[in-house]
């Protein structure tokens, strides 16, 4: 990808090989308080099933990368599963942002935002995908403002999710629905969908019971009239 504007670095977009794994182990540990084991590096750079990466890259250097895994709702936690209406659950895919990072010199540049525009771009292409989640430090106000500014939206707060040089720290939960995805129903929506239920039930009982007697009534009159 070219930027339009000098101040702004020149780099192409393409997915995360196995070749990229010692720059991956190195940036994820500038980034991110988390050790993740070299089977997963492995497995972001070859199951391209299961992943969906981008890396922003001038020449041979990574300047920026987005890790997201492509979920089944199948095989989703309760927590996972709690973030779509259960009529949506059938062969649906919920995908998670896992890594997102862009090197110092290249912050405030835009690239984060091209990376993410691109992935979610992509997931549009797949109709199974009903939404596309992450979580976010509850202190980290610029990534917040970040994910609103691309029509994120806060579902949850959780205490406690992240433990962080010996230190619990709070987090949100953001997702974005696509393909006609929606949020479980709220306690009104399922009383008022209830209550629909119940009067489609009685109401066609009601017009059984009322051709019912309107048949028989045809019948008397006609018995009678012979």
């Amino acid at each position: 990808m070219r930027s339009t504007a000098a101040k702004y670095p020149d780099y192409k977009l393409r997915p995360l090989r196995a070749d990229d794994v010692t720059q991956l182990k190195y940036l994820h540990t500038q980034w991110f308080p988390v050790e993740y084991p070299n089977s997963w590096y492995h497995d972001i750079t070859t199951d391209t099933e299961r992943y969906m990466t981008l890396a922003a890259v001038q020449e041979d250097t990574i300047i920026g990368l987005v890790v997201t895994e492509l979920r089944q709702s199948k095989s989703c936690s309760p927590d996972e599963i709690a973030l779509l209406d259960r009529a949506q659950l059938r062969d649906s895919i919920l995908t998670y942002i896992m890594t997102l990072g862009v090197r110092q010199p290249f912050r405030r540049m835009g690239i984060a935002s091209v990376l993410v525009k691109e992935i979610l771009s992509r997931l549009k292409t797949l109709p199974e995908v009903k939404g596309v989640y992450l979580h976010v430090l509850a202190s980290n106000k610029h990534a917040i403002k970040f994910y609103e500014s691309l029509g994120f939206g806060c579902c949850e707060f959780i205490p406690h999710y992240y433990s962080i040089m010996g230190h619990f720290q709070n987090a949100y939960c953001y997702i974005l629905y696509m393909h006609d995805g929606q949020p479980p129903p709220t306690p009104m929506q399922v009383i008022i969908r209830s209550l629909r239920s119940v009067f489609s039930y009685v109401y066609t009982l009601w017009m059984y019971v009322y051709m019912a007697t309107k048949s028989k009534l045809r019948q008397h009159r006609t018995i009678a009239a012979g």
